[in-house]
């Protein structure tokens, strides 16, 4: 007499169990891949945004650093914002990317204090906060040879004001440079500070096209 076989009760809770167990371990993992995939691609397209608008500031400008309108923090600033596409522009030098009551944090989970200067968002969903005196921190990774010629910081949250808002995430670092041009955070040390404070990610990320800071 041929008998049937089947998978008994407990066998099939069993196995939905461990699915249930391998999905909750790699689902979100893979979420986070995603996110970071689209913060990098983010990153690559920030700095081209940048260094396109500076490049298109040197038609009325002149060479980077070279003239009065390079020595005022409001000169950069207008011309700066008149080679993007704009949706608002906060011209003050107080204004930041978020709702009051909203910082930043470092990658450590740390909170920043403030990120005040001045603030646009663009029509590709960047917030960007550029203030001309917050360049010679040492959070920023130039020489101190780039220190001492830098026009500016130039933050940008790729994704406005979603969340995580943490720096080396959705938020990189740029730097104006004089006789150079826009340079990411980074650069000058080989990104040594990305893992800790996420404030110099910026450079490693367009060496790598990617977020892996493991």
């Amino acid at each position: 007499m041929k008998t049937n076989k089947a998978f008994t009760l407990a066998e099939v809770l069993v196995t939905l169990m461990i699915i249930g167990v391998i999905a909750a371990i790699t689902i979100p993992a893979l979420n986070q891949n995603i996110k970071d995939s689209q913060y990098a691609a983010g990153c690559l397209k920030a700095n081209s945004v940048l260094s396109q608008a500076v490049d298109r500031m040197k038609i009325d400008y002149g060479p980077i650093g070279l003239g009065l309108k390079w020595n005022s923090e409001t000169e950069i600033w207008n011309g700066f914002v008149s080679q993007l596409n704009t949706i608002k522009v906060d011209n003050a030098s107080t204004s930041q990317c978020y709702p009051s009551g909203v910082v930043p944090k470092y990658m450590d989970g740390s909170k920043d204090t403030g990120t005040a200067g001045h603030t646009v968002i663009t029509t590709d969903g960047f917030c960007i906060n550029y203030n001309k005196d917050k360049c010679q921190s040492i959070d920023f990774g130039l020489s101190e040879k780039n220190k001492a010629k830098c026009l500016g910081r130039f933050l940008v949250d790729v994704n406005g004001q979603k969340g995580p808002n943490v720096y080396g995430r959705d938020i990189f670092f740029f730097l104006l440079v004089k006789g150079v041009g826009m340079v990411p955070a980074g650069i000058d040390n080989n990104s040594a500070n990305c893992v800790t404070r996420g404030t110099q990610c910026a450079a490693r990320v367009l060496k790598e096209k990617k977020i892996d800071y493991k």
